[in-house]
Parts: C-alpha cells; sequence; structure tokens
C-alpha cells in the first residue's frame, strides 16, 4: 500500500476542492485548512500513486487557470 499528502494553497481553495470534488473517489480524501487544500491518497502501488498524484495535479492547474479567468 502507497499514501500520499498534496498540500496546495490558494485564496480559494474552496473554490478549487469544489471543482475537483467529482474526482474523488473512495482512495482520495480532500479536506480544506484555512486557504490550504489538503489530499490524501491511497494506492495499491506506487505506480498508481503517482499516475494518481499527476491527474490530480493536473486537474489542480486546469482549476486554477479557470478560477483566473473569473
Amino acid at each position: 500500500m502507497a499514501h500520499g499528502v498534496l498540500i496546495y494553497e490558494h485564496s480559494q481553495a474552496s473554490l478549487v476542492l469544489e471543482s475537483l470534488r467529482p474526482d474523488n473517489t473512495s482512495d482520495i480524501h480532500m479536506e480544506l485548512r484555512g486557504s490550504c487544500l489538503i489530499i490524501r491518497v491511497t494506492a495499491q502501488s506506487l505506480r498508481t500513486l503517482i499516475a494518481t498524484c499527476d491527474d490530480l495535479l493536473v486537474n489542480l492547474q486546469v482549476a486554477t487557470e479557470a478560477l483566473a479567468d473569473v
């Protein structure tokens, strides 16, 4: 089993969380702490963990860019 934590600070972290919520699976848990979005990921293998974190980082970038356009 592999575990990872991503911490992303953004002034509109709650909106970023809402935009990523559809991606939440039973292996991805997201929470807010102030302006930080904390994402905890569990996977059966390191390869799967890396792929999941990579997908989440791309989605974070898209969400952040979309918020910049608002």
